[in-house]
């Protein structure tokens, strides 16, 4: 049989993009363990030892332990579990660390009193974004498809008479069926298979302006303000093939840009004098952030009856304004000699108190829905970092660590793509706790030292590649390896 290939073009000038939602702001208000070697073998158990340079991004009085002035800088190679997709590797090096902090020593003769003031700098990766999904959705049975959701998305289009880029897409390239010519009925198809293919990639970076305070080498203070920029970018593909024989691909794309701030007050305290045991306390603001979004995509309809299709649509940047929550956290350190150091800490932030703020006055009812989805379906989220670096010998060191990480999704989140809005993609993944492994060596040599250290994470979720509350979940996992290598100067 002949097949016919019809292309439209269909290019929208877009006012807003309507695409955030809460898994966006659970994904913008976390990070990954990443800084220095030495931070990274002992699985960032650091804010009551103190002492690395890295440490001033959770607890600025980390630094106020130093008395020699130190220069670092840090990169790695990540691994991620799945291979690459959609033209995409499953490595990617990365420049995940770069500073100095500059002791300036009081000379106070007495042991009483300010010792040490020290000034600091640093730039760190807080979140690496690159990741790999390959899945095929199970449980479609012939009946369910997202073709139903798109066709409920069409009639409320229909019906209101103004089209979102996601239903403008399917009405454009025939994806569904319609009945009536002046008022459309739209309906779907249920589908044999379908398949989704995902990289996500970019960073959140951080940028540490850091003063401490040394008082009688038994209270340390901290102060920072944090400047960050997000550069986050994903492609997808979904794609499913219909029990009439119809396949179709949606290719979609989305990127955020933008940058931000907060302020993070740390502590560390000596309360024996004469005991290493030392206890931390820190406080960080909420990070408020100014963010810009684009989306868009391309619908491929595959159809040796009707004839083939592909059209394709993008939105306009949008920019809005989104705020972290505040986080808060205790940490205990213990030395024993110069050959044993023990670190622990917690830490907790509220991500249902995320929040976002329009520029555009006449959108503000778009984000108060995102905003009570939030406040619904995302919980605190619970960090548990343990640590411990044995010194067999003086310039020789090895290092263990682990992380637990809850959460901050409840089990229940589903995701609403709105029929007027521009967000294409209607998957979203419900998220489990994230576990982390790491180990290190490092060694000291006359005026600087050079450490390495190998991180795993594992981290498993429910997918869901559209909204029906009979489609069971299909199961992803974000595992992936870090090996990451730091040299370091001290004078």
């Amino acid at each position: 049989m002949k097949r016919y290939i019809l292309t439209v073009f269909a290019v929208a000038a877009c006012a807003s993009s309507f695409a955030q939602d809460q898994f966006d702001a659970a994904n913008f208000a976390t990070g990954d363990l990443n800084g220095t070697a030495r931070y990274v073998g002992l699985g960032g158990a650091l804010d009551a030892l103190g002492g690395d340079i890295s440490v001033m991004g959770s607890n600025p009085a980390g630094t106020a332990l130093f008395k020699k002035t130190d220069m670092a800088v840090t990169g790695s190679v990540l691994f991620t579990g799945e291979d690459g997709q959609l033209g995409h590797d499953r490595t990617r090096a990365s420049f995940d660390q770069a500073g100095i902090v500059f002791s300036m020593n009081q000379y106070n003769k007495s042991k009483k009193g300010l010792q040490y003031i020290n000034f600091g700098i640093n730039y760190q990766k807080k979140k690496n974004h690159f990741a790999n999904a390959d899945l095929a959705i199970e449980g479609l049975d012939g009946t369910l498809s997202q073709t139903h959701q798109i066709a409920t998305m069409a009639n409320a289009s229909a019906d209101n008479n103004y089209y979102g880029m996601l239903t403008a897409l399917a009405d454009e390239g025939a994806l569904l069926n319609v009945e009536g010519e002046d008022t459309k009925t739209y309906s779907g198809v249920g589908a044999e298979s379908a398949a989704y293919k995902r990289h996500t990639w970019g960073s959140t970076t951080q940028y540490d302006f850091n003063v401490s305070f040394n008082v009688s080498n038994q209270f340390f203070w901290g102060l920072n303000l944090g400047v960050y920029d997000i550069d986050y970018k994903r492609d997808a593909a979904y794609s499913e093939m219909g029990v009439d024989g119809v396949q179709y691909v949606f290719d979609n794309w989305y990127d955020t840009n933008g940058d931000g701030f907060d302020i993070k007050l740390g502590m560390i305290v000596r309360p024996f004098v004469n005991s290493p045991f030392r206890f931390g306390l820190t406080v960080h603001t909420p990070t408020w952030y100014r963010l810009e979004d684009c989306n868009g995509s391309t619908l491929s309809v595959y159809n040796s009856v009707a004839g083939n299709s592909q059209v394709w649509d993008s939105a306009d940047p949008y920019e809005y304004k989104y705020r972290t929550p505040w986080k808060f956290g205790l940490s205990l350190g213990h030395t024993v000699g110069n050959f044993l150091a023990l670190g622990a800490q917690y830490e907790v932030s509220d991500l249902s108190t995320c929040h976002y703020t329009s520029y555009d006055w006449d959108n503000d009812y778009y984000f108060d829905m995102m905003n009570d989805k939030i406040d619904n379906q995302l919980k605190a989220q619970h960090t548990l970092r343990l640590g411990v670096e044995v010194k067999p010998v003086e310039n020789l060191a090895f290092r263990l660590g682990y992380n637990y990480v809850s959460s901050p999704i409840k089990e229940n989140a589903w995701k609403e793509t709105f029929y007027d809005g521009y967000n294409t993609e209607t998957d979203f993944t419900v998220w489990k706790d994230t576990h982390r492994i790491t180990c290190g060596v490092g060694y000291r040599f006359n005026g600087g030292y050079f450490d390495v250290a190998y991180q795993y994470q594992t981290q498993a979720g429910d997918f869901y590649a559209f909204d029906d509350t009979a489609l069971k979940s299909t199961e992803i996992k974000n595992n992936r390896s870090q090996l990451s290598a730091t040299l370091g100067f001290r004078f």
